[in-house]
């Protein structure tokens, strides 16, 4: 069967499309950047000799421009190599709705890796940003983008044979003075980002107290200068976000904020149709966005915006709280130092001709933001085309003639066209006419140009839009794939100064229209044919044509969330002032829980959100996005009968003497006011939590990665990327490489082993599918000073971990504890043997224990702890020495009193009749309260397995006082001496946090009960009760995700649970302990992504295992990966086919049929497996079924091409001469 025809059945009702990844969490689920490396051939000589005939091809940047062109070459003839900053290519007309959360970042942004999967990964990609162009020698200079702990050289250099510039364009500040420090852009991604936190910032920084009004309007006045597409669409995004959501939840400045945008030109949308520009500004003026046109900016100051005004010439001052500027483009600095080598220096942008050839370099081509083209006019080749018509060289042309070069002329000129539209005249002929429109039958020279001249009045260059960079990108493409053909075969015009005609037709671009978003569920379109639609329904149009040109992918916010909640109603004098600081686990619960309306309660944190901590080593490796694990706090404390504010501030001191604490804004954007204020409190919780604890360890804090925040997991998240793209550049030795590529975790506590498991998935089951070559020179080592990780747990749970580690390649060192930590190593020193020993590493995580932060220890100093590590409570979690004062979570530790401090007093309380003895009646009163008051007691009775409190002290009776059923003093004190040995300091764990902030808040809610009818034990040292029962901590189990989808769990009655089944359990215990519906289905959803994709390899491999029969004692096996398979599916293949049937990978004979299968499979599938199964049977001995393709000896057999649904993943596999 031809190729063709088997390329129609097989392949018919598939996508081609790349396979949905995603990033940082190729498994399941979720930043900012991207990871993938490039495969090799296990036939290096066979692939040496091919790349040795290839041309070479290098590409600069990752935009538009230049993915489209990697997506539709061909690179059989082309060996290319694409070099750019950033890993993945971005959908930037959504840039304007990631701003305002409209849209997540993520989902607008594709690894380049995913684009550019093709025939085993034949085309390389480098992280790096090219710093110089050497058109003489034909390199390219590239520095290496990843600023981190990386050894090695970050600068190389490229050779090529054709180099395609696609490096876009920085924004234009026209010189305008303080753009560049006072300003927002939005060209990347990051700039969206940036700009959704610092909007966040303005409303957070205008709700702090001591802000005078105008200070208010100030932060909350939004300044766009620019009024074209981009500055337009973020007005309008900007508008609905604030309208819509911001000023419903910040009511007490909601007539506060203002929008307003400048543009130098007299409309908005200048370059769209009138009309719309009409209704764009009267759609702006009903919304209340001033729009002021006419305007040149001449400055920009941290506070302020000074502009010219056209009409009156006159300079305002517009105070603002935020820039953005959107005004144009301009050419980056490597593409201008090109241009000045080749003599285009004094033009403002790079030249090309139509073909997009940069003029004056032949095998250099530009395209996108980059480049304009510099179309030839037609009256520079007047002459060459009168005498190329003029065949009998009579000095006259006629129609007949003229008629011959039209189709060329056409195509050379684009602007002849334009200029037949213009003119209304449907054909060029028409041109010739005389004045009075009479058709001629010849033509002079003289006449000739003058028909012609008004022809470049025509002429136009093309926008910098993300439509026309595409277009230039596709075609490009094409000329590089049938270049050979064209050589021989010309397909362009003709030369009119030469002979022959050019390679390929000159880039044609073709309008398909422009929207532009207004807000309000309404949009303006322009498309071809002068139609104009706006409404609501273009809106839906906008929709589907943006959906049908986006790649989803994950990425990771800078932030958590972008989106944020208000402030509450304004505060009431009568109120119990309730000041909490702090909004993790401790903070959060306590304001969960408390109900009761009579407080008012302010929230001071640095972070506006709740984070589900226990999730941080998942989301260091994408398993659960950030954004899933976080809920803003303004949701949480959301009460319809309890005012709750919120400050995002630090607190930096707190002053017991006068119930004050002072804070300090976190906002770094320009918002102006005073960023210290104070906050009056009459009860205040101190929920602060800890910081990670380096022991004074040298280094630590300059070179090792934490994990306690969000923003940890995040740059952790980068960090891995950051190695492998290090040590996938070509000028990084073997020896780097592998310390590049070794990952050191130090702590053997819960969070650092489940770091280490997820980790230790994330590189085998991920991340050598993208960088097989890489896979050799990973390691994992976790470092522990004591004798086993996980030493709080079970010691059947600690064995099953380390032998778990072993099995799996994780290097366990335990008894080592960290001395040092330099910028490319980390010294250790050895318990059993005393040596120091140097352990080189790519990337550092600690994870040791925690300590006091600075505000907590100064605190302490106050109040008289100063020499002790962390803050003392008491069992009612008051801070000793600080009235009215609490502290919960992490930042404090109960100072459980002693029985035997009290013993005296105890005694004499249970004693009624002051006879200094006690019977059973008389201490029977008091048991309960005791058993209450110190909870030692009852870990004491558990331990000694006695029934109760009374068969302790019997136990301790003399014959004599077992008689009279009587205690002394002195039996009492024996009897209880041993109790306070079973005093335990609480784990600084988030379930402890989340336990004390509930039950403070329970206390809260019935302080005016318990102040009237106090319900705690008995005052042994004073009269009557204490108010409340005393914290209890109730210990509900504990786990230890272990990776491979295995989890140890130790519950409550010593039980221990090991192995998949416990990973269950841990999904649902996890998934029902999350804040809200909200994360708890983006949890989930995350998740199921991840087991989505095992479950479909998994059904994959049973679909073909099960169709081949192994029994053929004939049969061998082979296997190919376009893209490299999971190393599930590779390690299924190999445990199921027999030995005896195993060939080679890549087996010597290679058929020429096979080959073609791989190379038709691998031109329609950007991700695919290919599985050969060979028999020596002849023809008449073959069976099987499905579409063949005839070669030499043998059939072959293309059984299926499986496509993965939501997943995009396509595999197909070749079977040739099995029993199916």
């Amino acid at each position: 069967m031809p190729v063709s025809s088997l390329n129609r059945a097989a392949f018919s009702g598939f996508r081609s499309s790349s396979k949905l990844l995603l990033l940082f969490s190729l498994s399941g689920g979720g930043l900012l950047a991207y990871s993938e490396s490039q495969s090799n051939s296990p036939t290096n000589n066979i692939k040496n000799e091919q790349l040795a005939n290839k041309k070479k091809v290098v590409v600069l940047g990752t935009g538009w421009a230049s993915t489209s062109f990697l997506k539709d070459l061909n690179i059989s003839s082309y060996d290319v190599e694409v070099v750019s900053p950033r890993n993945y290519f971005a959908f930037t007309p959504l840039l304007p709705s990631v701003t305002c959360g409209t849209v997540e970042a993520r989902s607008i942004v594709e690894p380049v890796r995913n684009i550019i999967k093709k025939k085993n990964g034949e085309i390389q990609f480098w992280e790096a940003e090219c710093t110089k162009i050497d058109v003489a020698n034909k390199k390219v200079f590239c520095h290496s983008a990843i600023d981190s702990n990386l050894v090695g050289k970050k600068d190389f250099t490229l050779d090529y044979d054709y180099l395609v510039v696609a490096t876009g364009a920085e924004v234009n500040t026209f010189h305008t003075p303080g753009v560049m420090e006072y300003c927002h852009f939005l060209k990347e991604v990051e700039d969206a980002q940036k700009i959704r936190r610092s909007v966040i910032d303005c409303f957070e920084k205008a709700i702090l107290p001591d802000l005078t009004e105008e200070e208010r309007r100030t932060n909350l006045h939004f300044v766009i200068v620019g009024g074209g597409p981009t500055g337009v669409e973020f007005a309008a995004e900007l508008h609905d976000f604030v309208h819509e959501d911001l000023v419903k939840l910040y009511p007490m400045v909601k007539d506060l904020v203002r929008i307003t945008v400048i543009q130098s030109g007299d409309h908005i949308l200048n370059t769209y149709d009138s009309r719309i520009s009409t209704f764009a500004e009267k759609k702006f003026a009903r919304d209340g966005i001033d729009v002021h046109t006419g305007c040149r900016v001449l400055g920009v100051s941290d506070k302020e915006l000074s502009m010219k005004v056209k009409s009156t010439g006159e300079s305002v001052s517009v105070p603002h709280g935020l820039v953005v500027w959107s005004t144009g483009v301009s050419t980056r600095p490597v593409v201008k130092d090109f241009m000045d080598q080749i003599g285009q220096g004094k033009r403002k942008v790079l030249a090309t001709d139509e073909w997009l050839r940069v003029k004056g370099c032949e095998d250099v081509y530009a395209i996108g933001d980059c480049a304009t083209i510099d179309q030839r006019k037609i009256m520079e080749d007047i002459a060459a085309i009168f005498n190329a018509a003029d065949k009998d060289n009579s000095g006259s042309l006629t129609v007949e003639e003229f008629q011959d070069i039209v189709d060329d002329i056409l195509i050379r000129y684009p602007q002849v066209e334009l200029h037949l539209q213009s003119k209304h005249v449907s054909s060029v002929t028409d041109l010739l006419n005389d004045p009075e429109g009479n058709s001629r039958k010849e033509i002079d020279i003289e006449g000739f140009k003058l028909a012609l001249s008004q022809v470049d009045s025509q002429m136009k260059s093309l926008p910098a839009t993300a439509q026309v960079a595409a277009q230039q990108g596709t075609y490009l493409s094409s000329c590089f794939n049938k270049r050979d053909l064209c050589k021989i075969t010309p397909e362009g015009p003709r030369r009119f100064k030469g002979t022959g005609r050019h390679d390929f037709l000159p880039f044609r671009y073709k309008h398909f229209g422009q929207f532009a978003p207004l807000g309000g569920e309404q949009a303006a379109a322009e498309l071809p044919g002068d139609w104009v639609s706006v409404g609501r329904s273009t809106q839906w149009l906008w929709y589907s044509v943006y959906a049908s040109g986006c790649g989803l992918v994950a990425c990771s916010d800078v932030r958590p969330f972008g989106t944020v909640f208000a402030d509450a109603p304004q505060l009431t004098i009568k109120k119990k002032k309730v000041v909490v600081l702090g909004t993790g686990w401790a903070g959060t619960s306590f304001l969960k829980n408390l109900k009761d309306p009579s407080y008012d309660v302010q929230v001071v944190s640095p972070c506006n959100y709740f984070a589900f901590t226990p999730l941080l080593p998942s989301v260091t490796v994408g398993t659960v996005e950030a954004r899933s694990v976080v809920e803003p706090i303004r949701n949480i404390v959301k009460k319809k009968n309890l005012e709750v504010g919120f400050k995002e501030a630090e607190c930096f001191k707190i002053d017991t003497v006068n119930q004050k604490v002072h804070c300090k804004s976190t906002q770094k954007a320009n918002v102006g006011g005073n960023e210290e204020f104070t906050v009056d409190y009459d009860y205040l919780v101190i929920a602060l939590g800890a910081r990670a604890n380096t022991f004074n360890t040298p280094g630590v804090v300059e070179n090792a990665h934490f994990l306690k925040e969000v923003e940890d997991a995040l740059r952790i998240r980068r960090s891995i990327i950051d190695c492998f793209e290090r040590a996938s550049l070509p000028t990084i030795s073997k020896e780097e490489k592998k310390r590049i590529l070794h990952f050191v975790v130090v702590g053997g506590g819960p969070t650092g082993v489940e770091f280490a498991a997820e980790l230790h998935d994330f590189l085998y089951d991920d991340l050598t599918e993208l960088y097989p070559d890489l896979k050799e020179y990973m390691t994992i080592t976790l470092l522990e000073a004591g004798d086993h990780i996980l030493n709080m747990f079970d010691k059947r749970i600690t064995a099953f971990a380390e032998e778990k580690f072993q099995r799996d390649g994780i290097m366990v060192k335990t008894g080592s504890m960290v001395v040092k930590v330099s910028e490319k190593s980390i010294s250790l020193k050895e318990r059993s043997s005393g040596e120091t020993k140097d352990l080189p590493y790519g990337m550092v995580v600690w994870s040791t224990g925690i300590g006091t932060r600075p505000v907590v220890m100064d605190f302490m100093k106050q109040i008289g702890q100063g020499n002790r590590r962390v803050m003392a409570t008491d069992e009612w979690l008051r801070v000793e020495g600080a009235p009215n004062v609490y502290a919960i979570g992490d930042c404090a530790s109960i100072n459980q009193r002693r029985v035997m401090e009290d013993i005296s007093a105890i005694f004499n309380k249970a004693d009624k009749n002051k006879n200094g003895k006690l019977n059973v009646e008389d201490f029977t009163e008091v048991i309960n309260d005791i058993i209450e008051r110190y909870p030692q007691v009852e870990l004491h009775l558990k331990s000694k397995k006695l029934k109760n409190f009374v068969q302790l002290l019997q136990n301790n009776q003399d014959d004599t006082s077992k008689q009279k059923n009587q205690l002394d003093i002195e039996r009492f004190k024996s009897a209880l001496s041993e109790v306070d040995s079973k005093m335990k300091t609480l784990p600084p764990t988030a379930q402890v946090a989340a336990q004390q902030g509930e039950y403070l808040a329970k206390c809260f809610n019935r302080m005016k009960i318990c102040d009237e009818r106090p319900e705690g034990p008995l005052r042994f040292r004073q009269s009557g009760r204490h108010r409340f029962k005393p914290f209890r901590y109730k210990h509900l189990g504990q786990f230890a995700p272990l990776g491979g989808e295995q989890t140890a769990a130790q519950l409550p009655g010593d039980w221990v649970s090991i192995g998949h089944s416990t990973q269950w359990l841990w999904y649902s215990v996890y998934a029902s302990k999350l804040v809200s519906w909200r994360t708890r289905l983006l949890v989930i959803g995350d998740w199921g992504r991840r087991h989505i994709r095992a479950s479909f390899q998994k059904l994959l491999f049973n679909f073909f295992h099960n169709r081949v029969d192994y029994r053929d004692k004939n049969l061998t096996v082979s296997w190919h990966a376009i893209e490299p398979i999971t190393g599930f599916m590779a390690e299924r293949w190999r445990n199921h086919v027999p030995k005896r049937c195993v060939s080679k990978i890549f087996p010597k004979e290679r058929n020429p049929m096979v080959e073609q299968g791989r190379r038709l499979i691998s031109s329609k599938l950007a991700a695919g497996l290919v599985v050969m199964v060979r028999s020596s049977r002849s023809h008449g001995e073959e069976a099987g079924g499905g579409d063949v393709i005839h070669g030499g000896a043998r059939r072959w057999w293309l059984l299926e091409v499986l496509d993965g649904g939501g997943c995009r993943s396509c595999w197909a596999v070749v079977v040739a001469g099995a029993v199916v």
